[in-house]
């Protein structure tokens, strides 16, 4: 028995069709019955017959009644869920959220993974999204998948860029645009050897590298750092290893850059093991004192690096933008297993990208970048020069952070707590270590990246009034 309610929201059409479907699933209504006749109904609700055929069709579409031509709508066969969905439970089932401190209590922030506003070249990009907009439209770009491998406009001009200022050689063909350093990453995972799945890791290291490896099934094995960067004697000498994933420009956390000695080591190890260095260059043009050094890909000669990239450092994160480059071996795989991928980068952005690397606004755009950290960095130093006794601060002129360890022995946890009574947010450094006992305890992670230069000697006086008990 149908029933209308008139003077709910609902559309009448919706209420029949519902009532229906319910005594199909409840078995009210058998498999093989017929429907009454939609005009029939209709005088029955006294509605219109298109209200009728309106619920009709809806449960034609959906699969509980077919049509018969000569006999009307005939109830099909549904069948039954022999599993019921289970509630969760409100308590041990679901880990509570981790309580965080409310964003107003933060007043500096000093992380590296954000810039302050004003870095952004908004007048630009803006400038450029206008003309690129049009150059899409004239070129019928505009609203076409494009090639999985990214624009080939952004291709040229960023080659001809990591060309001149990180000596890398190889073909546009060899490019990839990507999402960024992880997903450029979990590209390489995918066509690493298929029967050797260990990668060798930087001790500490780049923990969101760490888990794409885990998240591809990937185990991974960790070689130590010292001043001069990886410490390539430690790399076993015959191994099932596929790959060496390093940071030899500025190695993350630690600021060390890899020495020349070790660069050709690295490469001899490779060359001599059939394994790849996964080369992270992560923010290698942002050197202060002296001119970027070149990449690892530039003096390889057996076709052993994967060349990893990114705008998030120079431009921003939120563009999503990175990029990789394949040794020739590895290419023909690349096109084959992603054949039928199409690129996950807003075309836009690619040709905005392209056009300030072809007007010569982004080579501006760092060497304004590399003015403003180099202030912030030093101001951070000098502020900090009356307790340099206490605290050690590693820091080679590169980047938009710096290490700063306590002298005294102090927990992380209690440094960071009590900085952010202050007003000021720091980072603990245990997250890079896999050992995490090996990870130094008083030691913090400080970025200067979304801190602006008239904001700093305030910053560093709530951070000393923090620490008074260990400064």
């Amino acid at each position: 028995m149908i029933t209308l309610n008139r003077q709910s929201s609902d559309p009448l059409y919706m209420q029949i069709y519902t009532q229906i479907k319910n005594e199909i699933l409840n078995g009210t209504l058998k498999e093989g019955q017929v429907l009454t006749g939609s005009r029939g109904l209709a005088g029955i609700l006294g509605i219109s017959r298109n209200t009728v055929d309106g619920a009709y069709s809806q449960l034609v579409a959906e699969g509980y009644v077919t049509p018969r031509k000569g006999v009307g709508c005939i109830v099909m066969k549904v069948p039954e869920l022999t599993v019921s969905r289970k509630r969760l439970k409100k308590d041990a089932t679901i880990p509570p959220a981790p309580t965080i401190k409310k964003e107003s209590s933060v007043i500096y922030d000093l992380t590296n993974s954000s810039h302050t506003s004003d870095l952004f070249p908004k007048r630009l990009w803006k400038r450029y999204t206008v003309e690129c907009l049009d150059r899409l439209e004239k070129e019928t770009k505009i609203s076409s998948y494009q090639d999985k491998q990214g624009e080939l406009y952004l291709r040229k001009n960023l080659l001809a860029y990591l060309e001149r200022i990180r000596g890398v050689h190889c073909d546009e063909n060899q490019m990839i645009i990507t999402s960024g350093i992880q997903q450029s990453l979990d590209h390489s995972c995918k066509l690493l050897s298929p029967t050797q799945r260990t990668v060798l890791m930087e001790e500490p290291g780049f923990h969101k590298a760490l888990a794409v490896f885990h998240n591809n099934g990937i185990s991974v094995q960790t070689v130590s750092v010292d001043e001069s960067g990886l410490v390539v004697s430690k790399l076993p000498q015959s191994s099932n290893v596929c790959a060496v994933y390093a940071t030899p420009s500025h190695q993350f956390p630690t600021g060390a850059t890899l020495s020349v000695s070790r660069r050709y080591e690295l490469l001899e190890w490779a060359h001599k093991n059939n394994a790849f260095i996964l080369e992270d260059d992560f923010d290698s043009e942002l050197r202060y004192y002296s001119k970027p050094i070149p990449s690892l890909q530039s003096i390889d000669r057996s076709d052993c690096v994967i060349y990893l990239g990114t705008f998030s450092k120079t431009l921003s994160p939120s563009i999503r933008m990175g990029y990789m480059i394949l040794p020739p071996q590895l290419l023909k795989g690349y096109l084959e297993k992603f054949e039928e991928y199409n690129s996950t980068v807003p075309l836009l952005n690619q040709y905005v990208v392209a056009r300030l690397i072809e007007t010569g606004q982004y080579d501006r755009h760092v060497r304004r970048l590399n003015h403003i950290f180099r202030k912030r960095l030093e101001c951070f130093l000098a502020e900090l020069a009356d307790v340099r006794d206490k605290v050690e601060i590693s820091s080679n002129g590169t980047g938009q952070y710096f290490l700063l360890r306590f002298s005294q022995n102090v927990e992380q946890k209690k440094l960071i707590e009590k900085a952010l009574e202050h007003g000021v947010r720091v980072y603990s450094t245990m997250q890079f270590w896999q050992e995490k006992a090996a990870c130094p305890p008083g030691m913090l992670f400080l970025g200067f990246s979304k801190i602006a230069l008239e904001d700093i000697p305030d910053c560093v006086k709530r951070l000393k009034d923090a620490w008074k008990a260990w400064l």
